[in-house]
């Protein structure tokens, strides 16, 4: 099986947690569009946080970890929900690349 991305999303009952951690490797490095489109999902989506001081965000190489640190506003939960729904869209057309697990 070829390495893979994973993503864990916590909500009990609203957002509490995404993580994404790994690599596609579904092509050479810089030529990968699986990795490509999942950052462009997670990072762009949180660009879009209105209040990011309400999460506990860290990124790095291959990493990024999103945890509500309080109960989010309609927006944040919106954008939140918008990033799960890319990322389930690239889970379908890329199942060996990627796999999402909710909690």
């Amino acid at each position: 099986m070829p390495n893979m991305i994973k993503v864990k999303v916590v909500n009990n009952p609203s957002f509490k947690e995404l993580e994404v951690k790994g690599h596609a490797n579904s092509a050479p490095h810089g030529e990968d569009l699986v990795c490509s489109a999942v950052s462009a999902v997670v990072i762009g989506g949180l660009n879009n946080l209105a209040n990011p001081k309400d999460f506990q965000i860290e990124i790095k190489e291959g990493y990024v970890s999103i945890k509500a640190l309080k109960e989010i506003i309609t927006h944040d939960e919106v954008v939140l929900e918008t990033i799960i729904t890319s990322l389930k869209c690239i889970e379908e057309d890329y199942p060996s690349y990627m796999k999402i697990t909710k909690i």
